[in-house]
């Protein structure tokens, strides 16, 4: 029978709360003032954010859409993600229109160039990932189909040890003068200007980890309306990262190690210590999420499954807000307040907007719900 993974909706869900209140910090310049063990925490939890989605985003191409092509839907299939990847430029494109018209930022003859990626658009770096992974992953999981899990899996192991070899890379010459072209080789493998990470090929071999993930999580019926879910790939999975992470941790100073993880050094130069750490943190939340909800049946916290299906939503208007947010709101609210209200109002949002597109599919009669299929 078809089964649907609760936790992976709340470890999505877990993950785009994160990047909201990291988002709604940066906006009034919160992050400075995180201090101690406490902000500590709250940096690395944030820059788990990230990793979380692009694996479970390969875990859903693994369970839930590579099933469809093999059933013989390619087409509706495709259009579906090429449809999503749409929607990420739609929010793309609002964003920069935002800097053009309400900031400024932009001038007109500016503007083909940053459309196109050219240059880029503060905060955004993950909604254009998502176009374009998006876009290329049905060719992602005909390869799968056609070649098996094991070579993407080894590719992506091949993307990581190349670390060294891509630090070499220089980044794309400047034409006459202007860097337009370093935005972009930046956004392709990691080397250019206005670079955050992670870069196109990284991104996807974390996506081809996530498939991996998905593999080994595919839940098998135990009866008496019992699933079962297998840890063993993961368990495998969680081995390999912790082995990475120490052979590449600083013993001699731990706390410089940590410091780079925390201020995003590691995702800047692509380094494997950080996507390791967003494995282990990717599976561990996941599996905590299918515990309490696939599992035990908790029912505590299930209403925020809404941020988890509607994450692109969150992200999208979450960005275009932490853009206008003015800073007059500090005087009135304070700094936290400020803060707090920003994430308060993408939250409310969000679960607006979920509640008017399930209105608007009971209307229509279309409503439908994406399974994991077994």
């Amino acid at each position: 029978m078809p089964q649907r993974i609760t936790g992976i909706d709340l470890a999505r869900a877990i993950a785009i709360l994160l990047v909201t209140w990291k988002h709604s910090m940066a906006s009034f310049g919160a992050r400075a003032h995180l201090e101690g063990w406490t902000g500590l925490g709250l940096e690395l939890l944030m820059q788990l954010a990230t990793p979380t989605f692009l694996i479970l985003f390969g875990a859903m191409l693994e369970l839930v859409y590579r099933p469809r092509f093999e059933r013989g839907q390619q087409a509706d299939t495709a259009w579906r993600l090429r449809k999503r990847a749409l929607q990420c430029y739609g929010y793309y494109g609002l964003a920069i229109l935002v800097f053009f018209v309400l900031l400024g930022t932009y001038s007109w003859k500016a503007l083909p160039l940053v459309f196109t990626g050219f240059i880029s658009v503060p905060y955004s770096h993950l909604l254009a990932f998502y176009t374009v992974a998006l876009a290329l992953a049905p060719l992602l999981i005909i390869a799968r189909i056609r070649y098996g899990l094991w070579p993407l899996v080894g590719a992506a192991l091949l993307i990581q040890i190349a670390h060294p070899l891509f630090l070499q890379l220089p980044p794309a010459p400047e034409v006459y003068g202007r860097d337009y072209l370093q935005h972009m080789s930046g956004f392709l493998y990691g080397k250019g200007v206005d670079f955050i990470g992670p870069s196109l090929i990284h991104g996807l071999s974390l996506v081809c980890f996530g498939m991996l993930f998905g593999y080994g999580l595919k839940p098998d019926s135990a009866g008496a309306g019992q699933t079962r879910f297998s840890p063993q790939t993961s368990l495998w999975m969680v081995t390999m990262a912790t082995m990475v992470i120490a052979l590449n941790w600083s013993w001699a100073a731990p706390m410089d190690s940590l410091q780079a993880l925390v201020d995003a050094s590691l995702r800047v130069t692509s380094h494997p210590t950080y996507f390791s750490v967003g494995i282990l943190g990717a599976i561990t939340l996941t599996w905590i999420c299918i515990l309490l909800y696939d599992i035990l049946q908790v029912d505590v916290g299930r209403a925020l499954g809404v941020f988890g299906r509607r994450s692109l939503f969150a992200f999208g208007i979450g960005n275009v807000l932490v853009n206008i947010a003015p800073d007059s709101l500090l005087s009135v609210f304070g700094l936290w307040g400020s803060v707090t209200l920003l994430f308060s109002l993408v939250c409310a949002l969000t679960i607006l907007y979920d509640h008017f597109e399930q209105r608007r599919s009971d209307i229509c009669g279309f409503g439908r719900t994406v399974k994991i299929v077994s």
